[in-house]
């Protein structure tokens, strides 16, 4: 392997000249310059990147924490960070917590030892106090999941409000007798919409029943969808719509509805969250709330980048949601 010793040995100056010409951090003469890009170019140097960052004390290394890589919804999350750390010359690296947080130290303990200049974090739990204590030390942004009440940067949209939304949009076909997918993580996101759908029934003059409720798995599994709509719909009563708090577990709903006869929209409406792209792929597709996902991510590696650079730590940040409307929802069915 060519070294930096060998380039300034064919070149004729001292390796710290080479260093300087590389770094582009010291004078050197015109003279000296021209020797050492001559020499390599002759010698086909290539600089140890990596090596020079270390010594800088800069990675150009991004953390991306993820749940799980299970659930669709990630994935144009992941795909906006990437592209706007790309095209900014970093590097991102993907991490897979599982809801463990003994990973998610072994994780950040790359932040602390230099091996990447910060992290967006995909999932962190309303009330983690140790996310407060990182981002005190290094750089941070939450994005869709944020803790509450904590002075670290974050982008998300308002879950309440479009909670609300799916409500009054349900309760505008028909429908008195809604029920509730939530999820028993401790996401910020699953709480304000189970909030905000509790609201909306309030404000609709409909009882939030409790047996009209229930609790798929921390990571929203396309089988605990399916086993906790089943839970609602074998009541004598059953209702006739149902809000989920994410499109695997909706489409969970949509198949439990089916295995026990429930075919159509108009027997049961189903109404999802996130608008992923598996949403228009089933039948019938998916009504659902959308979030700019793509948006979200490129804007969570602005704001990471704009911290690590220049130290200025943005605030909250509420991008647009939009009720997409489509075949898995209709007016209710009378008799």
């Amino acid at each position: 392997m060519i070294t930096i010793a060998d380039v300034a040995k064919e070149a004729g100056v001292s390796v710290a000249t080479v260093s300087r010409v590389l770094n582009k951090n010291g004078p050197v003469s015109p003279a000296a310059l021209e020797k050492v890009n001559l020499a390599i170019t002759k010698l086909n140097y290539q600089p140890n990147v990596w090596g020079r960052r270390l010594r800088r004390k800069e990675s150009r290394m991004l953390l991306i924490f993820v749940p799980t890589i299970s659930n669709p919804f990630y994935a144009s999350i992941v795909s906006g960070i990437e592209d706007e750390a790309r095209s900014r010359k970093y590097e991102t690296m993907l991490c897979i917590t599982n809801g463990d947080q003994n990973r998610e130290r072994e994780f950040f303990e790359l932040l602390f030892d230099g091996q990447a200049d910060g992290a967006i974090t995909l999932c962190t739990d309303r009330n983690d106090q140790e996310i407060r204590t990182v981002a005190e030390k290094v750089p941070i942004v939450q994005c869709c999941e944020f803790c509450e009440n904590a002075e670290i940067a974050h982008v998300s949209i308002d879950n309440f409000a479009a909670a609300e939304q799916v409500v009054r949009y349900l309760h505008s076909l028909g429908h008195t007798k809604i029920g509730f997918i939530g999820s028993v993580n401790q996401f910020i996101s699953s709480g304000e919409r189970q909030r905000g759908f509790e609201a909306g029934m309030r404000e609709a003059g409909l009882p939030v029943r409790k047996e009209y409720i229930a609790f798929a798995d921390r990571d929203y599994s396309f089988g605990s969808g399916i086993a906790a709509v089943r839970e609602i719909l074998q009541k004598e009563d059953r209702p006739t719509a149902i809000f989920c708090i994410s499109d695997v577990l909706a489409m969970g709903a949509i198949r439990a509805a089916g295995s026990l006869g429930l075919t159509g929209s108009r027997e049961l409406s189903v109404v999802g969250f996130d608008n992923v792209e598996y949403a228009t792929m089933m039948n019938p597709m998916l009504t659902t709330v959308s979030q700019p996902r793509y948006a979200m991510g490129k804007l969570s590696a602005e704001m990471l980048i704009r911290q690590i650079e220049t130290g200025e730590k943005s605030g909250s940040m509420y991008l647009e949601h939009k009720l997409v409307i489509r075949d898995s929802t209709a007016g209710v069915a009378l008799g």
